[in-house]
This record gives structure tokens, C-alpha cells and sequence, in this order.
């Protein structure tokens, strides 16, 4: 899927009040199938993740987990295993963020057969607020789809107002809240 991210260069108006707008491309961005050989690159974008979740919201985060056997191995079962999802950003060449996400097991209390959970996504500070973590999560949606998924779910940081508001914006509502205390 390939997307080109459009800037305004000139606007102006005639004597009947239109306005025209000029716009000129700033870069093609793709969403792509990760393979194996962007592992380094998404382990390192969720590194990023983890550090920004650890500076802002959670100190309990181990933010070299990305990097160990345990988040190596998730990372290259959701590249290389049928129940697993890995996107790529690319503009203009470059890998700019990514997406992970997999069909979870059904949960025997709810009357959904499948359902898939988002797991994580970065985009590059650069390169927010361009519509590429609109089209990561589209492309997970096709996946979904394609997969016969009914629900998708997403389990972002409470106090990341950012996140749950994109995710409110592209469809997702309140399920269930999570509490923690410390003992």
C-alpha cells in the first residue's frame, strides 16, 4: 500500500471567495510485510517505545527487553508465523515505523470466535501527524480481515492521552480498565 503525503505550497483566493489550494508531495510512504530482516529495525523502534513508556509512564519497564531472547523470539514469531502480524513504514525509501500485533486466543467467556490484539507501533517523531499510523493500522485491519478476526483490541498506557486518542479516532471504545497497586 502506497500513500503520498501531501504539503500545502500556495493558497489563494479570487474575487468570488474559492480558495485554491496548490499542493505538492512531500514523500511516498509504503506499509509493508516486515520480514526477518527488519527485526533490527522494529526492536529497535520498540526500544524507543519502551523508553519513552519508562521516562513517561512506568518504571517498572525493562526497556533492554526488545533487545533479549524473550523479546527477540516475539518479535520473529510475529514476522514469520501465521498468527502474527509485522508492518513497516517506508517513506521515501527509509523505514519510519511499524505496527506488531496477533490473533489471540478466543476468551471462552465472550461470544467472540476470534480476535486479535494491536500490540505495539512507533512512527518516527519526524514523521508523525502524517497519516502513517493511520495507514499501519489500516493495513492491520486488512490483515485482520483477511484472517476472519472479529474484534480488535488495544491495550495502550492509560496516562498516554496521544495513543488513546488516536485509537478513539479510528473506531476503538472502552472495555475494560486495568488497576494496579503497589505492596
Amino acid at each position: 500500500m502506497k500513500l503520498s503525503v501531501w504539503r500545502i505550497v500556495d493558497v489563494a483566493k479570487t474575487k468570488l471567495f474559492y480558495t485554491f489550494i496548490v499542493l505538492e508531495p512531500i514523500m511516498d510512504i509504503e506499509i509493508r510485510k516486515a520480514t526477518i530482516s527488519d527485526l533490527k529495525f522494529i526492536q529497535e523502534l520498540n526500544h524507543k517505545l519502551f523508553l519513552k513508556e519508562y521516562e513517561e509512564y512506568d518504571k517498572a519497564l525493562i526497556c533492554d527487553w526488545p533487545f533479549g531472547e524473550e523479546g527477540t523470539e516475539y518479535f520473529k514469531e510475529r514476522i514469520e508465523k501465521d498468527n502474527g502480524c509485522a508492518l513497516v513504514a517506508v517513506a521515501d525509501g527509509k523505514a519510519v515505523g511499524y505496527m506488531v500485533g496477533a490473533i489471540l486466543k478466543r476468551e471462552r467467556y465472550r461470544n467472540i470466535s476470534k480476535f486479535a490484539e494491536l500490540e505495539n507501533t512507533l512512527v518516527l517523531t519526524e514523521h508523525r501527524s502524517k497519516g502513517i499510523g493511520k495507514k499501519l493500522y489500516e493495513k492491520f485491519k486488512e490483515w485482520c480481515k483477511s484472517k476472519n478476526v472479529q474484534k480488535i483490541c488495544v491495550e495502550p498506557t492509560a496516562q498516554n492521552t496521544r495513543a488513546i486518542e488516536f485509537y478513539r479516532k479510528h473506531g476503538f471504545k472502552d472495555y475494560s480498565l486495568v488497576l494496579e497497586t503497589d505492596l
